[in-house]
């Protein structure tokens, strides 16, 4: 079994090293108090525990240096990794009387390792574990190689280098390099320090990963992962303190890394500079009232620019902006890559693959897998493959996986989390199995390792957005194990000790099921993440409701950030319960969200003018044009104007055409349209689309689309039935299949296959959710069927009098000759 020497001093036992051992398993280390003999450790039981061992851990302070035989135990530590015998060395600094650059500290170790502290046991007990794990298993030879290559960027490095050794400003604080996701941030930053003296450090820094839901609590538990600092039980009821209180915490962290000269790197995926490019202004003001400044602290990768009217008047901050790769730079490093896998290419072959490159290095290193892995597909199809990389990234990424559902099944789990450790994942999974998975898809660029040690696992935007929007699922079984394990976790007492990301995800998950929780425990942003989980898994609106109830009963110490997005979410729930309420709640909501919430709310109650009134102001906004533009598409589709719906329902579908909500719109809206017939074949393309997505749902979408298809464009009237009778046998409860069989019942005015239609659907309607409106449009169009107009009129006027004029002209026109071509 793979060990860790743990060598200290006896003096530092009783404070640090024993609860280290305790943390960690005793098969798992060779440590004096269970390995060597009671009394003094004779060398011999010293030299053979270093024999049995992979991992040297040596625990530095002043103590340890002034001992003897921990000088020995170095000395024959060096010896045994110079032979080999030993894979790591892991130096921890746990004194604060010791900094690295202490001259008792072989020269080797200064010059080679990354001395730095870790003040918490239990962080440390964490970090031993992870480089065993890290041993144990032997990773992608070629990814490490191809983890620290890199391209170009001369430009960017030398306005990094003129930055820092300008000597008219002081040294910045925080390093923001923006961009998108994989073009190299992070990279450019590391590259950017060590040429600058800033970091001795040659190993691309691992990083923490902020979504747009952490708030300043949860930034200072991500903090308290790096064991830079032991907050002890300060940590409680963060909810009570003020902001002021809780930027006091961020400054300890930032002493502390200021003093050992770490950086701390993040992925900001819209945390610290937000969508709207500002920085998130409790991180503003953390820096501004910080007062040292020789030496950078936080370097962050984002997302998002920071906007030039947004930026800071002072030094504190440097912001760098990366663009993707430029043509030399794309291929230099498909060469690259092409060299370290020994494939041969033609020069044609070699220029055919360059000219579809975009500039994202995930893209060049996806096209050099391809080509080293796939021999199966001709070259000519590989380059099909590669085009449609930037369009269908998701799919492109998941097909190599198509027929491994044990791989696909945990992927669609990884969704369920923004970020995990591998130990929480190991307790779910088995990780002999799972290990080498997790691997293949850092490779594959299907996953990123990150954390202090690459132990935390995140998917790919993309594919998470591709299963989150789709509605993909993952196994009952595997949703039963995380939920054992969620309940397991809450019962402990030390939840503090964990890694933030097992914290916060199985405080969210227990808050779904309503289990009482300490308030010492819980955050705002607890809050907010269950509130999100619940509205788009359509999980319970009225638990969204009674948690924002409960966290806004502390709004004075909330962030104005997480305070305006926990309102927003507690507005979108009220509106689908139609709750008035909402009328008041959105006052407190500023800007173009005001006048979402405000058309989603009127959308809902069928006020679909006052709905159009409120997003066609909006439809162009910057930050909420893509969901003002479904909203239209769903108002205009409700109303049946199709032909006014095309356009947007097309943009949308070309925007992101895996996303199978927009592909069933452009699909109704098309089918509708007076030029239908002729766009056949499109149709079939957005029918095979919806199934190749996969999910439960998008299947069912295209088996109704199938049956609308055979109705409206083959004018088939039995395969159409016969197509939507199966939908409706298939998912019995489900009222989707029945409208349609509804509609296709009016194309061919069979009354008899409309009523029987409509009476199951008025069956169900009990326990679905079933608009009002869409119910009186049925029996208005039965009552028209049966050429009795006045009813028809009387069932809908309520409903359409709040059309526009023109919407509500036009379906009292389709009412009036449906019941004049049926009267007898």
């Amino acid at each position: 079994m793979i060990k860790a020497f743990l060598s200290h001093s006896s003096q530092d036992k009783e404070h640090y090293v024993r609860n280290v051992a305790n943390w960690l398993d005793k098969d798992e280390i060779i440590y004096d108090e269970y390995t060597f003999e009671e009394g003094e450790r004779p060398l011999d039981q010293i030299i053979d525990g270093l024999d049995k061992s992979e991992i040297f851990v040596l625990f530095l302070s002043d103590n340890a240096l002034n001992s003897e035989w921990v000088i020995k135990e170095i000395t024959e530590a060096k010896i045994r990794l110079d032979s080999n015998q030993i894979n790591k060395i892991f130096p921890i600094i746990i004194d604060d009387k010791i900094q690295y650059t202490d001259s008792r500290i072989p020269e080797w170790l200064r010059d080679n390792y990354n001395l730095k502290p870790i003040k918490r046991a239990n962080v440390a007990a964490r970090r031993i574990h992870n480089k065993l794990r890290e041993v144990s298993w032997t990773k992608h030879p070629e990814l490490k190689i191809r983890e620290n290559y890199f391209v170009g960027r001369l430009n960017e490095l030398d306005s990094f280098e003129e930055r820092i050794h300008d000597f008219s400003k002081e040294k910045p604080t925080v390093l923001i390099c923006s961009g998108f996701n994989g073009v190299g941030r992070r990279s450019l930053i590391h590259k950017g320090c060590l040429k600058t003296n800033i970091s001795e450090c040659s190993h691309k820094p691992s990083a923490i990963f902020l979504d747009r839901n952490v708030s300043i609590e949860d930034f200072i538990l991500k903090l308290n992962d790096f064991g830079l600092i032991d907050f002890g039980d300060s940590l409680e009821a963060l909810s009570d303190k003020t902001v002021d209180e809780k930027i006091e915490y961020i400054h300890q962290v930032m002493n502390a890394a200021y003093n050992s000269k770490e950086l701390i790197y993040f992925i900001d995926d819209g945390c610290l500079v937000n969508y709207k490019r500002e920085l998130n202004s409790w991180f503003a003001k953390a820096i501004a009232t910080y007062n040292k400044t020789a030496y950078p602290i936080f370097c962050i990768a984002s997302k998002y620019k920071v906007a030039f009217p947004a930026r800071p008047k002072n030094d504190s901050f440097f912001f760098l902006e990366i663009t993707e790769l430029s043509t030399v730079e794309r291929k230099r490093f498909f060469s690259q890559l092409a060299g370290l896998y020994k494939f041969e290419l033609s020069l044609e072959q070699f220029n055919d693959i360059c000219n579809l490159l975009s500039g994202l290095p995930e893209q060049v290193t996806f096209a050099a897998d391809m080509l080293r892995e796939d021999n199966q597909t001709s070259f000519h199809d590989k380059l099909a493959i590669l085009a449609d990389y930037n369009s269908e990234r998701a799919a492109t990424l998941l097909n190599k996986y198509e027929n491994n559902e044990s791989t696909l099944d945990f992927i669609r789990m990884l969704s369920k989390f923004e970020v995990i450790t591998m130990d929480f994942l190991f307790s779910i999974v088995s990780e002999e199995k799972f290990y080498p998975v997790i691997e293949e898809l850092a490779a594959e660029h299907i996953v990123e390792l990150i954390g202090l040690d690459g132990d935390i696992v995140r998917l790919n935007d993309v594919v998470r957005d591709y299963i989150a929007r789709n509605r993909l699922t993952f196994s009952p079984e595997l949703s039963e194990r995380i939920t054992e394990r969620v309940k397991t976790t809450i019962e402990r007492d030390d939840l503090f000790e964990l890694d933030s990301s097992e914290f916060i995800f199985s405080i969210k998950e227990a808050l779904k099921e309503g289990t009482n929780i300490n308030d010492k425990f819980l955050i705002p942003s607890h809050y907010l993440r269950c509130m999100k989980d619940l509205y788009y898994n359509r999980g319970s609106l009225q638990r969204i409701i009674e948690l924002a109830d409960l966290i806004l009963e502390k709004e004075n110490n909330i962030d104005d950030s997480a305070l305006q997005d926990i309102r927003y979410y507690l507005c979108l729930a009220l509106a689908k319960t139609k709750n008035s309420r909402l009328l008041k709640e959105v006052q407190l909501i500023k800007g173009d969200e005001h006048h979402f919430l405000l058309g989603f709310y009127y959308r809902l109650q069928g006020r679909y003018k006052d709905a159009l009134e409120r997003l066609q102001k909006i439809e162009n906004s910057r930050y909420v044009a893509a969901r003002c533009k479904r909203e239209i598409v769903q108002v205009y589709v409700q109303m049946e104007e199709y032909d006014k719906a095309l356009d947007y329902a097309k943009k949308n579908y070309e925007d992101n055409r895996s996303n199978q909500f927009h592909t069933q719109a452009y699909f109704n809206c098309l089918i509708n349209t007076d030029e239908a017939k002729k766009n056949s074949v499109l149709l079939k393309e957005l029918i095979h689309n919806l199934r190749s997505i996969g999910s439960e749902q998008s299947i069912e979408m295209s088996n109704i689309a199938e049956a609308i298809f055979e109705a409206k464009i083959n004018d088939s009237e039995v395969t159409a039935f016969d197509k939507i009778k199966d939908c409706i046998a298939i998912y019995p409860d489900n009222h989707y299949p029945l409208l349609a069989a509804c509609d296709i019942a009016l194309k061919f005015n069979n009354l008899g296959e409309f009523e029987s239609a409509l009476e199951e659907l008025l069956r169900i309607s009990k326990n679905n959710h079933i608009s009002q409106r869409s119910l009186n449009r049925y029996r208005a169009l039965s009552a028209a069927l049966k050429g009795d107009e006045g009813a028809a009129l009387s069932l809908i006027r309520d409903d359409i009098n709040r059309y526009p004029e023109e919407s509500r002209q036009r379906t009292t026109r389709m009412i009036c000759e449906f019941a004049k071509r049926n009267r007898t």
